[in-house]
């Protein structure tokens, strides 16, 4: 009789682990089915949606690759909690800082991009345990001076400007094991080389952010950039050289804006976790108290040119306010984008150009063209520091062949 009670027993266990294993594999696929074109909600490419079905072999075909090539390994059902909570474990609550992350945590929650593509590693370079190749920023130096030889021989003025990654502004909110052995970061060797070019202007912001993040916070603790606190510093850097140039340009002071604060979007990094929800930040708006912001946008021809990140933008001041101000070509990154409030009341017309990061074997897209056709009285170089100190990888000659 006890026999008969534990085999049956046994059976009731069995079916139910059955049961509860088939329960789990079927419902990410329920999922899936009930929650067809659901976004991921995590910063990562290859997202789109499937093409539409069609009775045709050429859109049963497009529809069939589409799925052979990747498209079940992004949306499988339960995905982003499952990324999110797999997140929340490694980042949250193991702190794990491994150089191998894209994302790693650093002190008080603070979060850094660290692996930026499967060849560079920023906070590894950060440690500056090898000095940067000699030939590779001589390769920067020429193209730089390059620049600025072609525009000069146009009338216009060329500045180039750095802006640092926020490992480099906020060295002390890093985990420990990236702390840094050496003071000679590459930025460092890099722009000494440079400067041994008295005629090239690179704009350094690193002095003028250090200066303002003892007054307040200049960079978003789960985003990768700085927010308005820190760009209004840099643009007040910014303007220095403008001003040289331009004598009749006058910079905002901290007078002229007020800072306003609110619940936004989240940060970059914390959304390539799927952790939005659990790194609420505010963000930082300026609004301009000097009798309001003179510059409006403007529409402007968009380009195909595979150089471009995203499409041309404009900005211009009509009427008397902006007669006498200079016109300029900003070639940028995405860091620019909290400067651009506070430099475009000071063109006339601006083209802001979001161009795509220099390579290991191709400077980053210099849209001479695009210059000819506006007649600057400026172009303004903006790259983040990442994009714009090399890694120390031997040198790769633009042609294919290996250099030193």
């Amino acid at each position: 009789m006890v026999s008969i009670s534990v085999s049956r027993f046994r059976a009731a266990i069995t079916f139910l682990s059955v049961v509860m294993f088939l329960g789990l594999v079927a419902i990410p696929g329920v999922r899936q089915l009930t929650t067809a074109g659901t976004p991921v909600g995590v910063a990562e490419t290859g997202g789109a949606s499937l093409p539409p079905l069609t009775a045709s072999p050429a859109g049963i075909i497009r529809f069939f690759n589409e799925l052979r090539t990747g498209y079940m390994e992004k949306h499988f059902g339960l995905r982003r909690p499952l990324i999110t909570w797999h997140n929340y474990l490694n980042t949250l609550l193991l702190e794990s800082s491994q150089a191998s992350n894209p994302v790693v945590m650093g002190r008080d929650r603070w979060l850094f991009f660290s692996q930026d593509g499967p060849d560079r590693n920023i906070l590894e370079d950060f440690r500056a345990t090898q000095p940067l190749p000699e030939a590779k920023m001589r390769r920067i130096k020429a193209e730089l001076a390059a620049r600025r030889d072609w525009l000069a021989a146009r009338g216009i003025a060329y500045l180039a400007v750095v802006a640092p990654n926020k490992n480099t502004v906020y060295p002390e909110k890093l985990p420990e094991a990236f702390s840094r052995p050496v003071e000679d970061s590459h930025l460092d060797q890099l722009m000494r080389y440079l400067a041994a070019s008295p005629a090239l202007e690179v704009a350094d912001l690193r002095p003028a952010l250090a200066a303002a993040k003892k007054e307040r916070q200049i960079f978003y603790a789960t985003d990768s950039h700085w927010n308005a606190h820190g760009a209004f510093a840099a643009y007040r850097e910014i303007m220095r050289p403008l001003v040289r140039l331009f004598p009749d340009l006058h910079a905002f002071g901290p007078e002229d804006v007020i800072p306003v604060e609110y619940m936004g979007l989240p940060g970059d990094l914390a959304f390539m976790l799927g952790l939005q929800d659990y790194l609420p930040e505010p963000r930082v708006l300026y609004v301009n108290g000097a009798g309001g912001a003179r510059a409006r946008g403007a529409s402007y021809p968009p380009s195909a040119n595979p150089g471009y990140f995203q499409p041309l933008v404009a900005s211009e001041i009509v009427g008397p306010a902006g007669e006498g101000l200079p016109r300029a070509v900003v070639f940028h990154d995405s860091f620019f984008w909290e400067l651009l409030p506070f430099l475009a009341e000071h063109f006339r017309f601006a083209v802001y150009a979001w161009v795509n990061p220099q390579t290991e074997t191709e400077p980053r897209f210099f849209d001479k063209e695009l210059i000819e056709r506006e007649q600057p009285d400026i172009v303004i170089d903006e790259f983040t520091e990442r994009y714009f100190v090399p890694s120390t990888r031997p040198l790769q000659a633009r042609d294919g062949a290996a250099g030193k």
